[in-house]
């Protein structure tokens, strides 16, 4: 045996260096030990084997659609729809989310994405860790149909992949995906044209290939958004499964002309349609409507007095309606115009219709007329017109007893249409018995006591200044010429049985009506004054100076009474 000694000062290095050696033998030692005694019998080696099959992944969560679409709430075309859910593999594998059109996936056999059977995928997300969420989008097409069902997968992606059984998922979020398809609208109508107050319709050839109702739409502009006009709406119909058609009752009054108006339809959900009738514009017509006239008044309904030698301001009052109303569609008077007729009644208006039928004795035509106030359509208009003092009388005893005056009025709108209302009852028009004598000085001039005017030489000049013929009542106002008139204290007064007068010219002194101071009537016959001339009739006078007249300058006064002459002479 070797023997060796380790100093104490590296006697626990050395310890610590050996303790590997030492442990090493020691195994050697033990492992020959047992592999001597078990060589010492026969044994058998028996290998193991288990095979771990691959389980399809599993929803935990999911599937769902967003936005979750349902009958009630389609998606649009053109839409993305996002299918989305969670699955776990119990292997531990990654998976795909396929969402197809059947109840058939089709795993892959080498760890790629699924497939579901030929056109009827959806769409697959990509490869995702298991007990992770993951989603795929869908963009909805024409080709959809209005309740397309759908069937989600989930498939590990092994090289044995297998897939999960279908999940449509649960209510609105669940199958199926609803689509929703535009509206057909191929033909659009309105109505003829109405007076204000008629109804306009509109029609449509119109229909939705999803058995959605539908609702058309008559804008004042081309513009419609979300079933809606932006710019004001004539009309909407309610929601009806084809050929809608809507109403617009046009109020009274209401300009004359044509509306722009477009047609829209609409689903239940305000989806536009198509078709070359969306946005048509069907415009509709207003007829021109004829004014009326109402209310019209002569005078005020009074007998009509006229004033001797100047003209009289005879008023006429009527209503005028258009039910097109007060303006047209340019901001202008729908009446231009509107006038009065005054006139004899057996003239009649057919006969006192236009400027060149005026005459000042019976016929008074387009006199002009102001507008007061219009509102709704009505006005009152007021007309003036200037009546000439000889204008014929219809009371009894002048020409035309049996006649009154009338009076029309016509009113005539922007589009030359015409309404005319003659008044229901005439008034009378008062005979003015009016006349002027000139001069009215009667000089007989100077002469000497017996001398006379002989023939009558001195004329007063009469003429009427009322509507009828004359004749005239004479006298004198005292029974003697003086020289201080009307005391007739001085002088020789000279009785008026001196003064004689005639109706003829060259009358002698001898054959003159000689004057008293009682009314004696002279037949006169000034006719009735029928133009601007006004007739006129001559009497001739003369005096006899008496035996015994003191010289001076002698007056007197005689009186001329105007009464109506007899109608055969006027």
């Amino acid at each position: 045996m070797t023997k060796f000694t380790l100093s104490k000062k590296y006697g626990k290095v050395a310890i610590f260096l050996l303790l590997p050696i030492i442990l090493l033998s020691l195994f050697t030692f033990v492992f020959n030990k047992v592999n001597k005694r078990a060589s010492a019998a026969p044994y058998t080696e028996i290998s193991t084997r288990v095979t771990i099959g691959n389980s399809a992944p599993a929803f935990t969560a999911g599937p769902t659609e967003s936005p979750a679409t349902s009958a009630t709430s389609p998606a649009s075309i053109g839409a993305t729809i996002t299918f989305s859910g969670t699955a776990t593999d119990s292997n531990g594998e990654s998976y795909y989310l396929l969402i197809c059109r059947t109840n058939s996936a089709t795993p892959s056999t080498d760890g790629s994405a699924p497939t579901c059977a030929t056109s009827q995928g959806i769409c697959t997300s990509t490869v995702t860790t298991s007990g992770t969420g993951t989603s795929c989008t869908y963009t909805t097409v024409s080709g959809d149909s209005w309740s397309n069902a759908w069937y989600a997968f989930v498939c590990d992606n092994n090289t044995t992949s297998v897939c999960s059984p279908s999940n449509q998922g649960s209510g609105d979020s669940g199958s199926p995906l609803f689509v929703n398809h535009a509206p057909t609208f191929t033909a659009s109508t309105v109505s003829a044209p109405v007076n204000p107050g008629g109804t306009i319709t509109w029609g449509s050839t119109a229909s939705d290939p999803d058995g959605n109702t539908v609702k058309l739409l008559v804008c004042k502009t081309a513009s419609m958004s979300s079933g809606s006009c932006t710019g004001g709406s004539w009309c909407t119909s309610s929601l009806t499964t084809s050929n809608p058609t809507c109403n617009y009752v046009t109020p009274n009054p209401y300009a004359d002309g044509t509306y722009a108006a477009y047609t829209y339809v609409v689903d239940q959900f305000n989806l536009a349609a198509t078709g070359a009738a969306q946005g048509a514009d069907k415009t509709y017509t207003v007829n021109n409507t004829t004014p009326s006239v109402s209310s019209v008044t002569l005078n005020g309904g009074s007998a009509i007095s006229l004033t001797e030698s100047t003209t009289t301001n005879i008023p006429i009052t009527a209503s005028v309606t258009d039910t097109n109303g007060c303006t047209n569609q340019s901001a202008t008077s729908e009446i231009t115009s509107v006038k009065g007729y005054l006139y004899r009644s057996s003239v009649t208006y057919a006969t006192c219709d236009t400027s060149g039928e005026a005459n000042a004795n019976n016929c008074y035509p387009e006199v002009s007329c102001s507008a007061g106030a219009c509102s709704n359509g009505v006005t009152t208009y007021s007309c003036t017109a200037a009546v000439n003092h000889y204008a014929d009388s219809t009371v009894a005893s002048t020409q035309f007893p049996s006649d009154t005056w009338l009076t029309s009025v016509k009113a005539t709108d922007d589009d030359s249409a015409v309404g005319t209302t003659e008044i229901s009852t005439g008034v009378e028009l008062n005979a003015i018995i009016g006349g002027n004598t000139t001069p009215i000085l009667l000089d007989y001039g100077t002469l000497t006591v017996g001398a006379a005017n002989n023939p009558l030489d001195k004329t007063l000049t009469t003429v009427p200044t009322g509507n009828v013929g004359l004749d005239v009542q004479l006298k004198a106002n005292t029974a003697n010429m003086c020289t201080n008139y009307s005391a007739c204290t001085g002088g020789t007064p000279i009785p008026i049985t001196y003064q004689k007068y005639a109706l003829a010219a060259s009358t002698t002194y001898a054959s003159g009506i000689t004057l008293s101071t009682t009314n004696a009537e002279v037949e006169l016959n000034v006719p009735k004054q029928t133009s601007t001339t006004a007739p006129s009739k001559q009497t001739w006078w003369g005096i006899q100076i008496p035996t015994g007249t003191v010289a001076g300058i002698y007056n007197g006064l005689n009186t001329l009474t105007y009464i109506m002459g007899e109608i055969a002479n006027w």
